[in-house]
């Protein structure tokens, strides 16, 4: 019985996601990564792409792409660094703040919200359950070695605490 709610808790989280962001898609015909990407922007004006890639969780060239199409939406703005012209600033143009207040709360940062509201004890139990029932899933892109192992031990390192990034 447990096990049969447990899936069907599951499944009720992931369809609800696919929900909102289909609509966040449609509202807007661009995918879900894109509005991620401007929200983080939004958050941060004059991100450079490296911290944009580390929020996002996303290798630099595939940041790159959605960031031609950010700006190709005229949603973004690229500017060189005043101090330092190696460097790019990213910024939201107008435009794309009409979007980000158009499609607030609608999808990106919905998970992030909710899971603002559990407690001390609720939030481990989340970690654990899904730590451990993503770990019997298979990886549909398998990262490299160093990689996942970077990537275990910061999560089997970190003290438990509220989740600041975004979902």
């Amino acid at each position: 019985m447990l096990e049969r709610e447990a899936l069907l808790s599951a499944r009720a989280l992931v369809d609800r996601m696919r929900t909102l962001y289909r609509e966040l898609e449609r509202m807007t015909d661009a995918p879900i990564t894109v509005h991620r990407a401007l929200a983080c922007i939004g958050e941060e004006p004059g991100v450079p792409a490296s911290r944009l890639a580390t929020r996002l969780g996303m290798q630099r060239p595939a940041v790159s792409h959605v960031l031609k199409g950010l700006a190709g939406r005229g949603w973004i703005e690229r500017r060189r660094h005043e101090g330092d012209q190696r460097s790019v600033e990213i910024n939201v143009t107008a435009e794309g703040q009409k979007i980000l207040r158009a499609t607030s709360g609608r999808a990106v940062g919905t998970l992030q919200r909710a899971v603002r509201l559990l407690s001390e004890r609720e939030l481990d139990q989340l970690a654990s359950g899904l730590a451990a029932l993503l770990a019997r899933l298979p990886d549909p892109h398998p990262w490299p070695t160093s990689t996942a192992s970077a990537l275990t031990a910061r999560q089997t390192s970190r003290p438990r605490s509220r989740i600041g990034g975004r979902a």
